[in-house]
């Protein structure tokens, strides 16, 4: 595997103890921030490796197909039961992280969306893909009480994933439905073939928009005439962009300076690749894509895109 090609997670992320060496350092030369200290990141620093999210995040600066269903499915589960992935009690800051960052929840209300949108396309004989696939939550999780036959693809660079999807594809009994490929999403081959395209998780990793762009006329490609595309986009942050599009009233602001203080300045993670619904309307508009529906999260972070051949 060409760890380059990963966009998400590091391939062979270095050692933790090395990674946290690192982060420390940076932490001491870049001093007090004007809404935070030195002290208060290196506390939140140590309070991260005390689970085994925080602890993924540290060393990968993004999550894999597992931890992204982790979070996802976190209503459903630890938000219920209290407990974490190995059944422990929920820290603070774990359940700060899944209950309360407004990102999270903004991309566990677009795995909602997904989900209600992805279920409209399911019927005998179609053919629906997730790309990247991670454990495949987005198909796996519909309905298909009434379907004899149809085929789940899932397409993704990172092959460890494959192993915890056909685990879900078993407790749901619909391991007969599934075709797994391990493949780069830009090195994808298919023309004409598929009824859905479910793409969460790529452009959010991806700074090109040329790269962005083939990547929208790769999935124009493979899909059927009417085909549909349900897929994501992170919205401006006020700091970065006029064209903002967040929901201010939506947000708690003392949750979105938490949210900062771990991902960007501790953790400074991946996904950070960010557009307009103007921009990304233009980007379909241009590949051919007809009918280009928003859905918005309440915060109006993570919008769902609706797009067909």
């Amino acid at each position: 595997m060409d760890a380059n090609k990963l966009i998400s997670h590091a391939v062979a992320p270095e050692a933790l103890e090395t990674r946290i060496k690192k982060i420390i350092e940076r932490i001491k030369h870049e001093g007090d921030k004007p809404y935070c200290t030195v002290k208060q990141q290196l506390e939140l620093l140590e309070q991260l490796q005390r689970f085994d999210f925080g602890r993924y995040l540290l060393q990968n600066q993004g999550i894999n197909g597992y931890w992204t269903h982790y979070m996802l499915t976190y209503p459903w589960y630890g938000k219920k039961t209290g407990k974490n992935n190995r059944q422990e009690p929920l820290s603070d800051l774990e359940r700060f992280m899944l209950e309360r960052a407004p990102l999270l929840l903004a991309t566990q209300q677009r795995f909602e969306i997904f989900l209600q949108e992805n279920q409209k396309k399911v019927r005998n004989d179609a053919q629906l893909a997730a790309i990247p696939c991670g454990m495949m939550g987005e198909l796996l999780y519909l309905d298909y009480e009434q379907i004899k036959t149809i085929a789940l693809v899932g397409i993704d660079y990172d092959a460890e994933t494959f192993s915890d999807a056909k685990l879900l594809a078993k407790q749901y009994g619909l391991n007969s439905f599934l075709k797994l490929q391990h493949r780069d999403a830009w090195a994808i081959q298919i023309e004409n073939q598929l009824d859905l395209i479910s793409s969460n998780g790529l452009t959010i990793y991806e700074p090109n928009q040329e790269r962005v762009n083939e990547l929208y006329q790769i999935f124009y490609r493979a899909l059927k005439p009417n085909g549909k595309l349900v897929t994501s986009f992170l919205t401006y942050p006020p700091s970065l962009s006029p064209e903002c599009e967040w929901n201010l009233d939506k947000i708690d602001q003392h949750d979105l300076l938490m949210q900062k203080i771990i991902f960007v300045d501790i953790l400074e993670a991946k996904w950070q690749c960010y557009c307009s619904s103007k921009q990304v309307e233009a980007q379909l508009h241009q590949v051919g894509f007809k009918n280009i529906e928003f859905i918005y999260d309440e915060a109006r972070m993570f919008p769902t895109v609706i797009a067909y051949k």
